[in-house]
């Protein structure tokens, strides 16, 4: 194992990764945003068929993503769900304070409801639980990417970019 990879295990599980509940857990809750996604998708093609899409990538990634954690958890494989899930849950905060960037509702802030809400709760404890499966290296470079993303929105808000 190099110097970025998952946590090791007396096992000898491939790529170190822990045996029991973290990939189960990460597993679970991409699959749940996953339901999610897909649940809306429709009613967002309605509104602009690129709306629509955009959901149907985000479930379907978000779906493709809960069995390759399951079935061969991998370091590059972590970081990768890290970053997706943190762009997700950026254009969340994106299109809840400004609006979608495109189409026609660009610029008109959509109100966050509990469903999103509690989607974007799951979609933060993924994140949580993703930069735990990762071994100490590796985990350094997962926090200075949610710290990055941290500082984004904070700065977004502080220029007034986000409303």
């Amino acid at each position: 194992m190099g110097a970025i990879g998952l946590h090791t295990v007396p096992r000898g599980l491939a790529d170190g990764v822990r045996a029991g509940w973290l990939p189960a857990f990460a597993a679970a809750l991409s699959a749940s945003a996953a339901i999610a996604h897909l649940g809306v998708a429709e009613p967002h093609y309605r509104a602009w068929w690129a709306h629509g899409l955009f959901f149907v990538v985000c479930g379907a990634l978000q779906a493709l993503f809960a069995v390759l954690v399951l079935w061969r958890p991998r370091a590059w494989l972590v970081l990768a769900g890290i970053a997706g899930t943190l762009a997700i849950l950026g254009m969340y905060v994106y299109s809840r304070t400004n609006g979608a960037p495109i189409g026609p509702h660009e610029g008109v802030p959509e109100p966050p409801g509990v469903y999103d809400m509690v989607t974007a709760a799951g979609e933060l404890v993924l994140v949580l639980v993703l930069v735990l499966m990762l071994a100490a290296a590796a985990r350094r470079w997962a926090m200075r990417l949610v710290l990055l993303a941290a500082g984004a929105l904070w700065v977004g808000k502080a220029t007034g970019f986000l409303v």
